[in-house]
């Protein structure tokens, strides 16, 4: 018991661990109070023909006002990591001295991809069959912020080449179990509510600790994965404000839409 409170309080300790810790609130206070009862997606044609339709239309949602503090937040983040603390690399050995190894594997399994892929796609397949529209929005947006995200994260680790820790490959940049974790929250969140979103925020940050403790990715990696996956994820579910503007003493509205 005592070896076990001196190694959190060295991991407490430990500026990696600190960052770490932040990031994980970080990605928490991303996920906004939402009533799921009463949102719905804006465009309603599940359709496979419609789907590469819908993808070009989100694609300018990734600059939408909802996705700055993630991006400024998440990008100094990863810098601060990459110029300081990712030489050290003490977080994993840290987290190597807990004894959570079977969580490390589960965060490791959860972002593999293709669990991600079946819950989308089989929710898409599954609310079709059952004629459940909101299930089928779901498992749309959540296959299409998984394509995002693999294209995104490809051309990323081919661009900018890094050295994994285990010196596996040069395709440390960004995590792309990470990127896959956080894509799916938003999506999870905006549909079914806060609850379900905390819960995917949290397994997200399982996986980013469990890819940094099995030396695949720097931390860097895993945040820049995560902030890129929050921001795809935002975009996919983005609504258009509507401002309604009255002209004259109620005889005509101008309703106009932000994108």
């Amino acid at each position: 018991m005592a070896a076990q409170r001196f190694q959190q309080q060295h991991l407490l300790k430990n500026p990696l661990g600190l960052l770490c810790l932040f990031v994980f609130f970080q990605s928490i206070g991303a996920v906004a109070p939402v009533n799921a009862q009463d949102w719905q997606s804006p465009d309603n044609d599940t359709s496979l023909a419609h789907f590469p339709v819908k993808l070009a239309n989100d694609l300018p949602h990734l600059f939408i006002p909802e996705n700055i503090a993630p991006f400024a937040v998440g990008t100094a983040a990863a810098a601060l990591d990459g110029a300081i603390l990712d030489n050290q690399n003490s977080l994993a050995a840290s987290l190597n001295n807990w004894s959570y190894h079977s969580l490390y594997d589960f965060g490791n399994f959860y972002g593999e991809g293709w669990v991600e892929v079946s819950g989308a796609l089989g929710s898409w397949s599954i609310g079709a069959l059952t004629n459940n529209l909101r299930l089928q929005e779901f498992g749309r947006d959540a296959s299409e912020s998984l394509i995002l995200a693999t294209v995104l994260v490809t051309g990323l680790k081919y661009a900018i080449p890094r050295e994994r820790p285990d010196g596996s490959n040069n395709q440390s940049f960004p995590s792309g179990h990470t990127i896959t974790t956080f894509c799916f929250a938003p999506v999870v969140q905006k549909y079914w509510g806060w609850g379900a979103g905390v819960i995917a925020y949290a397994l997200g940050t399982v996986t980013a600790i469990a890819r940094v403790a099995g030396y695949h990715h720097y931390l860097s990696d895993t945040i820049a994965g995560a902030t890129l996956g929050i921001i795809i994820g935002n975009a996919v579910v983005y609504t258009p404000k509507d401002v309604t503007v009255g002209v004259g003493p109620g005889q005509m509205e101008l309703t106009l839409a932000f994108n």
